[in-house]
Order: C-alpha cells, then sequence, then structure tokens
C-alpha cells in the first residue's frame, strides 16, 4: 500500500463502548474496547482516541492497537503512573458501557507481507504494536515471515504480554523473543544483523531517542534505509 492509502482510514471515524481494563505489569494497563461497526486494519496500525469533552492537555491521544484484527475488540495499552495526565485520568475513570471515538487505525507501520525475516525491536511501552503482529502471524502462518524475532528492551524487566508471548513462541517455530535491556540490546541486535543482514526487515518501536539510536545502530551495520521502518506515531 501506498503511504496515502496507508492515512487515508484517519478520516473513518468509530464509536467504541468500554469492555474492561486489565493490569498488565508494573505501571502498564490494557484497556479493551467494542466497535459499533466493523473495523479492518492491519497489524502494527495505530489509532486516535478521543473523548467527547475537553480535557486539559488534550482530549485525543494515538495508540497503537496492541488487538489483531482478527479479535473482536480493540485493545490498547498505556502506562498510568501515580500522577498520570489528564486524559489518562479519563481513561482510567471509564466504566463498563461508556463510549469513546476513534480514528484509523491507520498508518505504515505493519509487516510487508514477503517471507523474509523481520527483527521487532521494542523498547518498553513500544512493544503493543508487536502484539498485534505476533498473534496475527501465529494465526496466518501463510502470510508470515519465515522467521520473527522480537527483541524487547525493559530497563525496568516489566515485559507486558510475555506470558501471551511465551505461549505463542512454544507453539511456533518461526517466532523466537528475548527480553533484554538497553545494555544487553545491542549485542543481540548485532548477532541478528549478523544473521541475516539485509535480507531481513527491521521494525522499531519506541520513544523517540531509543528509536533514533536504534536505526543509527542499523545504518552503521550497514542496514539500507528502506529495510528500516519505525512506528510513525510513537517515533515522531
Amino acid at each position: 500500500m501506498g503511504f496515502l492509502q496507508d492515512i487515508a482510514p484517519v478520516l473513518q471515524k468509530h464509536k467504541l463502548t468500554f469492555l474492561e481494563k486489565r493490569h498488565e505489569t508494573g505501571n502498564i494497563t490494557s484497556f479493551f474496547f467494542q466497535s459499533e461497526d466493523s473495523i479492518t486494519w492491519k497489524a502494527g496500525q495505530h489509532g486516535i482516541l478521543s473523548f467527547s469533552r475537553k480535557l486539559k492537555g488534550g482530549s485525543w491521544r494515538g495508540f497503537s492497537i496492541a488487538s489483531h484484527p482478527d479479535e473482536a475488540v480493540v485493545h490498547i495499552s498505556t502506562r498510568i503512573t501515580e500522577k498520570p495526565s489528564a486524559y489518562k485520568q479519563a481513561l482510567s475513570e471509564l466504566t463498563p458501557g461508556d463510549q469513546i471515538s476513534m480514528r484509523g487505525p491507520f498508518g505504515p507501520f505493519y509487516l510487508d507481507g514477503s517471507q523474509k525475516p523481520v527483527v521487532l525491536i521494542a523498547g518498553g511501552i513500544g512493544i503493543t504494536p508487536y502484539r498485534s503482529m505476533i498473534m496475527h502471524a501465529a494465526l496466518h502462518k501463510d502470510q508470515a515471515p519465515s522467521a520473527m524475532q522480537l527483541l524487547y528492551a525493559d530497563n525496568a524487566e516489566q515485559y507486558a504480554y510475555r506470558q501471551e508471548f511465551e505461549e505463542v513462541v512454544s507453539q511456533n517455530d518461526f517466532i523466537k523473543a528475548d527480553y533484554l535491556t538497553s545494555l544487553t540490546l545491542a549485542s543481540n541486535l548485532s548477532a541478528c544483523v549478523r544473521d541475516w543482514g539485509n535480507n531481513a526487515g527491521y521494525y522499531i518501536s519506541g520513544s523517540g531517542k531509543m528509536i533514533g539510536s536504534v536505526k543509527k545502530s542499523l545504518i552503521e551495520q550497514r542496514i539500507a534505509k528502506r529495510n528500516i521502518k519505525h512506528d510513525l506515531f510513537l517515533g515522531l
């Protein structure tokens, strides 16, 4: 798909009904919504979720969709700190049946459909789009890469979805996952580069600083820019 086609769904607006929330790990919480109408998206894309009322700091935020297209819910995850923003406070206070709106999902951050290996590099809450990608690939092996290597770095060692990932890895030989910190990420990434070089695609999701650092490292290791993708929303 072209860039304009990837972005066009931002014009589509959906009503979402809040179902429930679930604590994942540390200060990460997942929120689950049901759409009033049918929504299609590519695993890895994100949506803009908005409250109808005004909130200090803005009434909307962008979130990668953690659920995959075959799941019947819109699932997002985010960090809720002791002193959250007005938006995250409102998110935390949702009760079942409450409604918000979503634009999208949209964006170019998804697997390209080829069978070449992929390295999925996550920093902290940047793991969210990879849950969608990994779960979707496990269900649709005929459309999946020949190998998927997740490199999940979190300095607090609080790894969201770890139990789900470990179950999927145990059932799918082509999916691997390593749980790292920023100190161990570099060596594991270099090992992937040695094994696959430019025969793989490299996906990066995390803070802007983390994305810039990993992208710089990959380019220094002679990975072509065409083989590097980063999460549009988290990377800006």
